[in-house]
């Protein structure tokens, strides 16, 4: 999908049609809350990709993943909970991307609860699926031991050829269930699935803006969108192409901190969203420009710093912050003068209303995520190296001059380099810097950590070395 647009308005068919692609047949699960879909839908995944819990209404947004059964490929949709007329004020909107998962897919899977009976609200969601005239499954869950199938007869109600009575949390019956849903699907294949060459996860605070911004760059409503701030629970994966390169955006829950965090849903999610990190290449750490970057920003700039990712800070909701007064250069130095380590993150101003400022997002990210990977030949290394020498004379450690002798690059992802010297130990921190930012400068490295770290070599580590085997040989 094509990124940078305004986000179109339903149908919402539309936009699940974007992230599905062409190619796979898809099977979506649908169903009243807590009827166990997501846990149906972990377990046709093979893992845990949603959010499961006793609360109803965990699962807001569609959730996608490709799934196999026997030679069969296809894409599974974990929707939210039907609830026609909830009382729960996004339940309208949660429904409507049920149904337009419905709306795109090519069998789909009517979850009911065992335990809770068929009630008339079961009735109403079986009726409003009836009416799209999609090929249906229906699959009675939390069938957890023998005999239960019986106390379960009163789903026969439904109208159904056959019923599938499972247990989504122990597997039993699963295996009959996707029997069935293969044989239904349309014989259709898909290309290999394509690696992404980048992945690009929004972290921030809750209700910074991150679910609107997702929905700019995809130019469609993949995530809900409140005011209500926790709006997003499970993480979203959206794959975008942008000038002829293949990219994942992640979207994530709010991270508050760690004391303010309340409730189960909220700890998943959370945990969640801190994996997250691992996961992505680069992350867009979003705040709010009409707060500036609070201490709880700062420590999550710090928690992807210290996992080695590259990051873009995204300053939303900048229209706000502008009709305040704020302004760009005097933004940056108070962000930079507060929290010296988020220097080297680009900073860009957006606002994910008006879409001000969304088209530096993306080629922000890729220019991090290239300086991330960036490998650079090791007599360019010594140019520089001795260009800082030329600019600055090394410290004196302990009544002995520095002597950086060379330098060579060991890693990437992010860079990382190591300088051979005659000493290894307590190097300045403002020397460090010097080093670092000499580097940054002349290597072009944007929005990327740079690692240095020092080796002693050269007559005191063959003398060191001589000594201990000395040692030994005693």
């Amino acid at each position: 999908m094509t990124a940078l647009g305004k986000p179109k308005s339903r149908p919402a068919s539309a936009a699940v049609s974007a992230v599905l692609g062409e190619g796979l047949p898809s099977v979506v699960l649908v169903g009243r809350a807590n009827a166990g879909k997501s846990t149906l839908f972990n377990r046709i995944a093979r893992g845990r990709r949603a959010i499961t819990s006793a609360i109803p209404g965990t699962t807001r947004d569609l959730n996608f993943a490709r799934a196999s059964h026997g030679e069969r490929e296809f894409v599974v949709i974990d929707s939210g909970g039907l609830e026609i007329g909830g009382r729960e004020a996004m339940s309208e909107r949660v429904a409507r991307e049920a149904l337009a998962a419905v709306g795109v897919a090519d069998v789909v899977v009517m979850l009911f609860d065992g335990r809770a009976g068929f009630s008339e609200a079961d009735a109403e969601a079986l009726a409003l699926i009836r009416e799209t005239g999609c090929p249906m499954l229906v699959a009675v869950n939390k069938i957890d031991r023998p005999g239960q199938e019986t106390a379960a007869s009163e789903f026969y109600a439904t109208g159904a050829e056959k019923l599938y009575f499972v247990s989504a949390a122990h597997g039993l019956g699963v295996e009959e269930l996707l029997d069935a849903v293969v044989e239904r699907l349309p014989a259709r294949e898909a290309a290999p699935e394509e690696k992404p060459e980048l992945r690009i996860a929004l972290v921030g605070r809750p209700n910074v803006g991150k679910s609107s911004l997702l929905n700019r760059l995809c130019g469609f409503e993949r995530a809900i969108v409140s005011e209500v701030p926790g709006t997003t629970r499970d993480t979203l994966d959206v794959r975008l192409a942008f000038e002829g390169r293949s990219l994942l955006l992640i979207d994530t829950a709010g991270i508050r901190r760690r004391t303010r965090v309340a409730g189960e849903l909220e700890q998943a999610s959370v945990a969640r969203a801190l994996d997250t990190v691992r996961r992505a290449d680069v992350l867009l750490l979003i705040i709010d420009a009409t707060e500036g970057i609070t201490d709880q920003d700062a420590r999550l700039a710090r928690l992807v710093d210290t996992n080695d990712r590259a990051m873009v800070v995204v300053c939303n909701k900048w229209d706000l912050a502008a009709r305040a007064g704020a302004k760009i250069p005097a933004f940056v130095r108070e962000a930079h003068a507060r929290f010296p380590f988020l220097e080297y993150a680009t900073m860009v101003f957006t606002s994910a209303l008006t879409g001000d400022g969304i088209r530096d997002v993306i080629p922000a990210a890729l220019s991090a995520g290239e300086s991330w990977r960036s490998a650079f030949q090791t007599s360019k290394l010594n140019r520089i190296l001795a260009d800082a020498l030329a600019a600055m004379d090394p410290p004196i450690i302990a009544r002995r001059r520095l002597n950086l002798m060379y330098v060579t690059q060991v890693g990437s992802a992010p860079p990382r380099l190591k300088f051979f010297s005659n000493m290894a130990r307590d190097i300045p921190a403002h020397y460090v810097r010097f080093l670092e930012s000499r580097f940054r400068k002349a290597l072009g490295l944007v929005g990327t950590p740079l690692r240095l770290s020092f080796r002693r070599t050269g007559r005191d580590e063959r003398s060191s070395g001589a000594a201990a085997a000395g040692r030994r040989g005693r």
